[in-house]
């Protein structure tokens, strides 16, 4: 059933991908072909840079061990940037997607050495089927395209039933991600056993789209670590309040 519905989204998001749609990211003049925004969102987006990530890195590294953390842009209310990425996760603009992620990989590519494989957040399988895709898989599709790197989905698993975190506070958010995130297959797709350390040696690169308090890359990437990864972040875009 999943699979008969996949191939007619991918078939609406082609015919919508040759219609002039308006940019995603200020709703003006469609982008020029092959390009995800305009150019007036390319220069009003906040890309972080060195000096950034390694803030990025201490806000996560006193709650898991980690080898890099990576944003692209810096996200305020009311930003392109956050037009951007809720155009991708609640917009239905799938073909964002794998284009965000190459520019994901081209930005990372610059500050850190390659991983060995990616691993998208999960999401749930209802929110899989109301939006058509997992944000965070088409992302790390996109950056694995352009990296030549595998992608594993497989490992981790969203239960049903938890509460929408963007909604919670920052320890209700802690407390929900516990609960949410659970280790599902093996890295070559068998049935995970407790305490298995099948990623022992692998430097893995968790990516997902947006990174407001942390918690759930906390709990997931701590769920792959027990395995026995090293890890690095990677997100679209890091959310705070304007200055």
């Amino acid at each position: 059933m999943l699979g008969a519905f996949y191939p007619q989204r991918r078939l609406a998001d082609f015919v919508l991908g040759l219609s002039a749609q308006p940019c995603p990211g200020c709703g003006g003049e469609p982008p020029e072909r092959g390009h995800a925004y305009c150019l007036g969102c390319s220069i009003e987006l906040r890309v972080m840079d060195r000096v950034d990530a390694l803030g990025l890195e201490q806000e996560l590294a006193w709650r898991m061990p980690v080898v890099s953390v990576h944003a692209l842009w810096w996200a305020e209310a009311g930003s392109r940037a956050e037009a951007l990425y809720k155009a991708l996760k609640f917009g239905g603009r799938r073909t964002l997607g794998p284009a965000l992620g190459r520019a994901m990989a081209r930005h990372r590519e610059r500050m850190a050495p390659l991983p060995d494989g990616l691993v998208p957040v999960p999401t749930t399988i209802h929110r899989t089927w109301s939006r058509g895709y997992n944000q965070a898989h088409l992302l790390a599709e996109g950056m694995a395209a352009h990296a030549s790197l595998p992608v594993y989905p497989h490992l981790l698993q969203r239960l049903e039933g938890g509460r929408n975190l963007a909604r919670l506070g920052r320890n209700q958010r802690n407390e929900q991600a516990k609960r949410d995130f659970v280790q599902a297959r093996t890295v070559d797709g068998g049935p995970y056993r407790t305490d298995q350390r099948d990623l022992n040696g692998l430097h893995l690169l968790l990516v997902d789209d947006v990174m407001t308090s942390g918690a759930t890359l906390e709990q997931c990437g701590n769920l792959l670590i027990r395995r026995g990864a090293r890890l690095s972040v990677m997100v679209l875009a890091r959310r705070r309040n304007r200055i």
